[in-house]
């Protein structure tokens, strides 16, 4: 908002995350600070997160090509878990500042493919019986597009709204192998395709250009239920059983996988990646609905806090979490802003003891 003297420019959070998806997001962390650009410019992010074993990290470069008009090129990668294979992402969008009033934005990207190898039995070559391995791949395709309507103002009194919707098409595969002397032989493949769409709305209303409370929440639609899609099916468990010596241990294995794949899903479906940092919290699986209200305030021209609480309902069966979060910024001349953020989470799963965790984000940019 015109009324923010902070942020009179091109707002920071709207490059900082807006072309960072990851294959559907919400608009929600995109109300914008103002709605006009004085000049255009570039600037260059980093942000790092980490708790319990996830890990996510993002690079974001963007570069103003006119006064109203801003190219964004990123990429972000994410690790789910100890043990697990990253997913990375690229991603390009566009904002445009319509006006004094609006900002629209689009984007798309690109979730490249991986696979993760689970060895379900171990090849014997003295008896001639090769190992049998499960392996699980994923990748995305996404598009999103937003708009949002700034007071643009120097009341005592300023407000904003936002809404925005992400469509994305994930491509979900397993595979199951045997391995003998050493190489693999596909026994057989299926390939599942998710879509999602998560449309999003946000608020904000600013108070003499020092308070401004928040509220934005987003719900997610699936084409079919994602706690199947992908996964190893009932019949093709009882045959993988049928062939190994040890029942018990083989539904073991596929059940750590498919916790595994649910993480990677929560992060990925339910989530954009640029959204996903200590504030919001880092989904234990699909997210159903969200919503996330704070409380920021500026203490100087060159410190901003933030207090926060977010409720994530995941999809029937996995539960709820609840996350409270505090987030400090740090300006450093017109150059520079370093922001850390610190939270704690508790997931709370239908079918499993609750779990609290620590979550970090640090972040920094560099505007020229």
């Amino acid at each position: 908002m015109q009324g923010d003297l902070e942020t009179r420019r091109r707002p920071a959070c709207v490059r900082a995350r807006w072309v960072l998806l990851a294959l559907v997001g919400s608009l929600g962390s995109l109300a914008p600070r103002t709605a006009r650009a004085e000049a255009a410019e570039s600037s260059a992010t980093l942000e790092a997160s980490g708790g319990h074993g996830y890990v996510l990290w993002s690079v974001l470069g963007d570069v103003g090509v006119g006064e109203a008009t801003f190219v964004t090129l990123g990429y972000s990668g994410v690790r789910p878990e100890s043990g697990t294979a990253a997913t990375h992402q690229l991603s390009v969008g566009m904002d445009h500042l319509a006006g004094e009033h609006w900002l629209l934005s689009g984007a798309v990207s690109l979730g490249l493919s991986k696979a993760l190898d689970t060895e379900l039995s171990q090849e014997r070559p003295r008896l001639d019986i090769p190992g049998l391995t499960a392996r699980t791949g994923s990748g995305s395709q996404a598009v999103q597009l937003g708009a949002a309507w700034d007071s643009a103002g120097f009341g005592t009194w300023e407000y904003g709204l936002d809404a925005g919707v992400g469509v994305s098409r994930n491509p979900l595969r397993r595979q199951l192998l045997t391995v003998a002397d050493g190489a693999a032989t596909e026994r057989y493949a299926r390939e599942d395709i998710l879509w999602s769409a998560r449309p999003t709305l946000g608020a904000r209303l600013l108070w003499k250009g020092e308070w401004e409370l928040g509220l934005r929440g987003a719900y997610a639609f699936y084409s079919e239920d994602p706690l199947t899609a992908g996964q190893f099916t009932d019949a093709e468990e009882e045959q993988l059983e049928a062939q190994l010596e040890s029942r018990a241990a083989t539904r073991k294995v596929l059940a750590g996988l498919r916790r595994r794949q649910l993480r990677d899903l929560g992060a990925a479906v339910a989530r954009r990646l640029g959204e996903v940092n200590a504030t919001t919290g880092f989904p234990s699986a699909p997210v159903r609905w969200d919503v996330k209200p704070s409380l920021s305030w500026r203490l100087t021209p060159a410190l901003r806090g933030q207090l926060s609480y977010a409720f994530t309902r995941y999809v029937p069966g996995e539960g709820v979490a609840h996350v409270v979060a505090t987030r400090w910024t740090v300006r450093l001349g017109d150059a520079v802003r370093l922001w850390a953020s610190v939270a704690l989470q508790r997931d709370v799963p239908e079918d499993l003891p609750a779990e609290t965790s620590g979550l970090l984000t640090l972040g920094g940019e560099y505007t020229f």
